[in-house]
């Protein structure tokens, strides 16, 4: 009985090995060069914080 646990033991080892292994490849593959510029207006935007008023550029504003 103990043969088995220390056989099923080492098979779960060697598969999160291998998940392990290839998710660090998916990434290194898809997401290493992936990156995302973010300035302060448009984290405050996305916050909430400003709010733009969509206009035309050069359209005149009515007040």
């Amino acid at each position: 009985m103990k043969r088995d646990k220390a056989r099923l033991r080492q098979e779960i080892i060697l598969l999160v090995v291998i998940k392990l292994i290839a998710i660090a490849a998916l990434w290194w593959y898809f997401v290493r060069d992936a990156r995302v510029t973010v300035t302060p207006i448009s984290a405050a935007e996305h916050l909430g914080a400003i709010q733009r008023s969509p206009t035309l550029p050069g359209a005149t504003h009515d007040q």
